[in-house]
């Protein structure tokens, strides 16, 4: 942990980029710190930051601006521990002794259903509703799919040329037919919740994929939860979910959120700023977790309808209040139609700022306000 006097001016810029890799995150950090630590102090209040890399596979960074040390020291140690809890709940990678989570729902696939812990089942069940009621096209029931794409993108990303792939897997890319065969297991209707026993019951051959809410679920909670706790300033940094409480100490009424430019070969790192307070930005990329081959860039966002990477949208970026349903919607939003962004806009007011496949900024008519060029 480490302390630095409030130093947000007006030049300052926070960089939302979306699910950042642990390297990245640690550079990103670094830079925001040093200009930070570099501009003219404004107000005698101190800015609290901890930072960590063990939890939901990215960077977590929390800053939290009070005039009490104890107060911040203590209230950033506990929203730590908090993320450490909540990843262990939301992990379909690993079990833990003890702990009823989801990898140990994806294991009793089939066979029973499984009582669960109320903030998992509230996770699964929002998920759930938001699927039928907002947007098909997040869909934590594609589990076997996103499996199927991460051995491959595990491969490349160890070095392994197309060649190998071939040798190993004996084919450079799931095929059609393979991925066809996953498609009934991930129809979400076969996941089966009873909210008297909060038990979750998937069919045989289904596992939960919760990468594109839990993060942003998270965050939310334990912003509420610091809250609660009197925080009253604060900003959490989750890879490419943000989350403000209040709004800066040195007067100005926003933040400003810099939105990373998905072109990671342009000496320009941020794209667009926003200026926001007391809510949450959360934003989808395809220019962190992905391989590329014979010219193709091949993401983690999986789109439900090809089970397939997405590939009309290389950025997009939801401002509401709420972080998770915000991570639900940056998801949904990545793997949609212009049209279907708007009707998503429509239907929850989030604002929403895209950037297409072939690099054009777009937005909806609400993130105008926010929006700085």
């Amino acid at each position: 942990m480490k302390k630095t006097l409030i130093a947000l001016a007006l030049g300052s810029l926070l960089l939302l980029s979306g699910c950042e890799n642990k390297t990245t995150n640690k550079n990103i950090n670094e830079d925001k710190n040093a200009n930070l630590a570099s501009e003219e102090v404004t107000k005698k209040a101190e800015k609290y930051d901890i930072e960590f890399y063990d939890t939901f596979d990215t960077v977590v960074t929390i800053s939290i601006f009070s005039d009490d040390e104890d107060f911040a020291e203590e209230n950033l140690q506990y929203a730590k521990s908090r993320y450490e809890e909540l990843h262990k709940l939301f992990d379909n990678y690993k079990n833990y002794d003890g702990l009823v989570n989801v990898k140990t729902i994806n294991d009793e696939a089939g066979q029973k259903s499984v009582v669960v812990d109320e903030t998992l089942f509230s996770l699964i069940k929002d998920s759930v509703d938001d699927y039928k009621n907002i947007s098909h096209n997040t869909n934590i029931a594609l589990g076997p799919v996103t499996k199927l794409w991460n051995e491959y993108r595990d491969l490349y990303e160890s070095g392994k040329t197309k060649e190998e792939v071939i040798a190993i897997k004996g084919q450079a890319l799931p095929s059609d037919e393979e991925l066809e065969k996953l498609r009934p297991l991930t129809n979400i209707d076969n996941i089966k919740l009873d909210e008297n026993e909060k038990s979750v019951y998937l069919e045989e051959g289904m596992e939960l994929d919760l990468g594109a809410t839990a993060k942003g679920f998270a965050t939310e909670l334990v912003a509420r939860e610091l809250q609660e706790r009197g925080v009253k300033s604060s900003v959490i940094s989750a890879g490419g979910n943000v989350r403000i409480i209040g709004k800066p100490v040195d007067g100005r009424e926003n933040y400003r959120i810099g939105i990373q430019n998905p072109d990671i070969e342009s000496e320009d790192q941020v794209i667009a700023a926003v200026n926001v307070a007391n809510t949450s930005i959360v934003t989808s990329g395809d220019y962190q977790r992905y391989f590329d081959l014979d010219g193709v860039r091949y993401c983690h966002v999986i789109d439900p309808d090809t089970l397939k990477p997405a590939r009309e949208v290389k950025s997009s970026t939801v401002i509401k209040e709420d972080s998770g349903f915000c991570d639900f919607l940056s998801t949904a939003a990545f793997n949609s139609t212009d049209e279907e962004i708007e009707e998503l806009s429509e239907k929850t007011g989030a604002a929403i700022i895209w950037i297409d496949k072939d690099m054009n900024m777009k937005g909806t008519e609400n993130a105008n306000k926010f929006m700085e060029m």
